[in-house]
């Protein structure tokens, strides 16, 4: 006898269940008893709690946030309040006027946006970085960046004397 392909599986299927011993498939559950049903020997019992997770939290320890972009070093230099004086004054808005030589090194004179003069020395702190080096000609600053393709988060600045012909 020949079945063909489009019957083959519909065939087989009939066959297994003809053949199939006569005990039913769907079995009736165990019946419950009034007693506990405890393995011999473990004390230990499933409750109701065992099922409600725990609250989770997370522990920084000295680790990025890691729900922080890391495209956004720092809030951004517009966003903040400028402090009065020279910690509000950044940058790229001085201009050296001139370099002192006294005891302890040499200070710059810096004009501000506001055509006022400041006097810096190493290690003055700015809105956006700070001195690092005050030599006869120059001014040395670190200024800090919110560059996410720069790997380092500052950049050098100098600023130099230009020197001007008397006419």
């Amino acid at each position: 006898m020949r079945v063909s392909r489009s019957l083959a599986a519909p065939v087989s299927v009939a066959l297994l269940i003809l053949c199939a011993p006569s005990t039913s498939f769907a079995q009736a559950p165990p019946a419950a008893s009034n007693a506990p049903a405890e393995a011999p020997g473990s004390a230990d019992k499933v409750t109701e709690q065992d099922f409600i997770p725990s609250v989770y939290t997370y522990e920084v320890g000295g680790r990025r946030d890691p729900f922080r972009s890391l495209l956004v070093r720092n809030p951004s230099d517009k966003d903040r309040v400028r402090p009065p004086g020279l910690a509000g004054v950044m940058v790229d808005e001085l201009e050296l006027q001139g370099t002192i030589k006294i005891k302890q090194g040499w200070v710059a004179m810096m004009r501000s946006p506001d055509n006022k003069s400041h006097l810096i020395r190493k290690g003055t702190t700015l809105f956006d970085g700070e001195v690092v080096e005050v030599s006869a000609t120059e001014v040395t600053f670190r200024q800090n960046v919110n560059d996410p393709t720069n790997p380092k988060p500052f950049r050098e600045v100098v600023k130099a004397l230009t020197l001007q012909k008397k006419s």
